[in-house]
């Protein structure tokens, strides 16, 4: 199989997986399978009977092994690649680096009884390796396909919503981890009747909240920038992932409120933690298109 393929195949993989751990904590099935031993073992079984717990707990731990399976598959394809350069090369390395990693992050969080700080550290490094996987895929696609005329692409906005919207599904990860989630009950708009209590967690949970409307603006400027931009540059592919960013934001904002009134129900869960994915990739795939588009144009600038 073509490295890109891979990429693509192992990037997607990597989705599914965000969105099959994101369904564990809702479901109250993060400790159904307490024994860890850097195998996909649950109970002591590597096929246990799957049901209630196990069946979303062991379901994430087999899906994340494929994972792995597919990032080993990828590293040694793309080294052994004449045609990838060696910045592509190490990447695909990193990410399999990245992946045993996340790999013990998840075991330890099990041994440590899902210590809050470890499980966040956990979906930041999931999300790293998902942005990464991204990155080389971009890096794999030919030179050739990459259309441009003269021009510049400041990606400076793009790259800070990027930021932004990273430290958001991080803080995301604390409240559910720290079980901040329904502290405000229902309440759409503040957290009980003072808005805002004394609570630390409640303080967590509105902090949430604010920094998402704020990034609302955020996200839609860097979009429509980078849009315009993107069409400046003569590249039509990346004018439209440039839209991306917005509909996704739009959409995880209404999951964001559904997941209030519903009392965290669990499919809605699951769907803000991978549209927050989407909306994070989505930014980062233009910041790298744009990237790509600049250096395209620059050497056509430069040819006689």
């Amino acid at each position: 199989m073509k490295p890109l393929r891979l990429a693509l195949a192992t990037a997607f993989a990597t989705w599914i997986l965000l969105l099959i751990g994101g369904l564990v904590n809702p479901m109250g099935a993060s400790m159904a399978c307490p024994d860890w031993y850097f195998i996909p073992t649950c109970n002591g079984e590597l096929l246990p009977e799957m049901r209630g717990g196990v069946l979303y707990e062991h379901g994430h731990r087999l899906w994340a092994s494929w994972v792995g399976i597919l990032t080993l598959a990828l590293a040694i394809v793309t080294v052994k690649s004449k045609q990838v350069d060696g910045t592509s090369k190490r990447m695909a390395v990193v990410a399999l680096l990245l992946v045993c990693f996340q790999g013990a992050l998840g075991g330890i969080t099990v041994k440590l009884n899902l210590s809050s700080a470890i499980s966040t550290l956990h979906l930041s490094t999931a999300m790293a390796f998902f942005l990464l996987l991204i990155a080389l895929c971009v890096r794999l696609v030919p030179a050739e396909r990459w259309q441009a005329r003269a021009g510049s692409a400041r990606r400076g906005l793009v790259l800070a919503a990027t930021a932004a919207v990273f430290a958001q599904i991080m803080l995301g990860g604390a409240v559910r981890h720290l079980g901040a989630g329904l502290i405000c009950g229902d309440d759409w708009i503040g957290c009980g009747p003072g808005a805002w209590t004394r609570q630390p967690l409640a303080h967590l949970h509105m902090t949430h909240r604010l920094v998402a409307y704020a990034l609302v603006p955020l996200v839609l400027l860097a979009a429509r920038h980078a849009a315009r931009e993107a069409a400046a540059l003569g590249n039509n592919a990346a004018a439209r992932i440039a839209r991306l960013p917005a509909v996704f934001i739009a959409v995880q904002i209404v999951l964001g409120l559904a997941t209030v009134a519903t009392g965290r129900n669990a499919a809605i869960v699951t769907f803000h933690t991978g549209v927050g994915a989407l909306v994070l990739a989505s930014l980062w795939l233009t910041w790298l298109l744009l990237g790509r588009a600049r250096t395209a144009a620059a050497s056509k600038a430069v040819t006689p």
